[in-house]
């Protein structure tokens, strides 16, 4: 009775020793996701967090193929406000020129290294499509496109104003009051929720500064449109605003576009 009582002790420790060592061990680090997009300004790379994680300084690397393989060019970018790359933000590679043949964006997470965003170059264009790659790829290898890849389409593309129009407010709303639309279209297959954002670049930055539509409705065409935009406090014809369209997936973003626009007809 001893010696069973003995072995089944040995047995129940040496259990609890193993489920230590197994459970103690470091969790895997979750890979973040992020929208990354390129473009030519002023003949320098750009490269533009569109949505999904911040990514911060050291989390990141960036690869470019000149034409003799992929070379590490993280430290050739320029550093992003505050050491993250969030949202909204553009880092510029500061050799130049924007004529580089393939770009790689990967990155580190619980000591290993994974591609985040393979965007197609064109050179000499003004911007590239983001072209995600599945998780646990190395630089080099190939993945399979999501729905919002295409050439030099973005995932969601403002269609009215076009980049080199004006928001036009022509129409008259409640009260006689001129109004202008803005529509947007996207590639995304998994959309939710469509949210539509205008600002003043110049002017008081009071509460009336912006005007936001949320829940955009798309129409019979497949278009996103506002087509009610009222006249922003103090806007006037040749002032610039800022227009920013955003895609949901529920409560995440996957896809941003914004352009700066000047405004007539008022």
């Amino acid at each position: 009775m001893v010696g069973v009582m003995l072995l089944v002790g040995v047995t129940v420790l040496a259990v609890a020793i193993v489920a230590v060592v197994l459970l103690s061990g470091p969790q895997p680090d979750e890979i973040p996701r992020a929208t990354i997009v390129a473009g030519n300004k002023s003949g320098s790379l750009v490269l533009a967090h569109e949505g999904g994680d911040p990514l911060r300084e050291g989390e990141y690397r960036i690869y470019i193929d000149a034409g003799s393989g992929l070379v590490d060019e993280t430290a050739n970018f320029s550093k992003p406000a505050g050491g993250v790359w969030s949202i909204g933000r553009n880092i510029t590679y500061n050799k130049g020129g924007a004529d580089r043949g393939r770009v790689v964006v990967t990155t580190i997470s619980g000591g290993s290294e994974t591609i985040l965003a393979e965007p197609e170059f064109r050179g000499g264009g003004a911007v590239f499509s983001p072209d995600p790659v599945d998780p646990g790829m190395t630089p080099g290898g190939t993945g399979t496109p999501g729905p919002e890849s295409g050439g030099d389409v973005s995932p969601i593309q403002i269609t009215t104003p076009e980049t080199s129009q004006e928001l036009v407010f022509s129409g008259r709303g409640h009260g006689g009051n001129k109004y202008a639309t803005m529509t947007a279209q996207t590639t995304l297959e998994n959309v939710t929720r469509i949210d539509f954002i205008i600002y003043r670049l110049d002017g008081p930055y009071t509460n009336d500064k912006e005007t936001i539509m949320r829940s955009v409705e798309i129409n019979s065409s497949d278009y996103y449109v506002w087509d009610d935009i009222p006249v922003l406090p103090g806007l006037s014809n040749g002032n610039e605003v800022a227009m920013i369209a955003i895609a949901y997936n529920r409560t995440e973003i996957i896809g941003c576009r914004w352009q700066v626009t000047t405004v007539a007809g008022i």
